[in-house]
């Protein structure tokens, strides 16, 4: 029975495939805290439109959304930023920044374009090399296998 013999990378080889993981790790963990970042930023957007409304068209009073902060509070007491303060916080949000005025200035000023780190670019004809790619020689895995 012959033994084959593990070829180990040395320290060098090894630090650069380390830092391919930890890059690999911060880049889904930043990934996340914008996904989450933008999921709270439309539940507040879109709470903020609901209850704005409902003021606006006198549907709603200071009672009802005292009433509601109440009812988020009862149907989930662990969840926070629900409170009375914060639902008049995120109506603040809703109505200043939906005025026509912002609007244009946002035209202005081109908020619309989307501005992409160049980790991991999309063109038309697909992804551009992403950083962790990048780090491997030759682009390919098995470099170092």
């Amino acid at each position: 029975m012959k033994k084959e013999a593990t070829i180990l990378p040395n320290h060098t080889e090894l630090e650069k495939q380390f830092e391919y993981i930890n890059i690999l790790i911060e880049q889904h963990r930043s990934s996340a805290i914008a996904k989450v970042n933008t999921e709270a930023l439309l539940t507040n957007w879109e709470v903020g439109q609901y209850v704005s409304q409902q003021l606006k068209s006198a549907r709603w009073g200071a009672k009802v959304v005292s009433d509601l902060a109440d009812y988020l509070k009862r149907m989930n007491p662990k969840r926070r930023g629900f409170g009375k303060r914060h639902l008049y916080n995120m109506v603040k949000f809703y109505d200043t920044y939906s005025t026509e005025e912002f609007n244009s200035l946002g035209m202005q000023l081109r908020l619309d374009e989307f501005v992409q780190l160049p980790i991991a670019q999309i063109e038309e004809s697909g992804i551009v090399q992403s950083l962790p790619a990048q780090l491997i020689p030759n682009g390919s895995q098995n470099s170092w296998s």
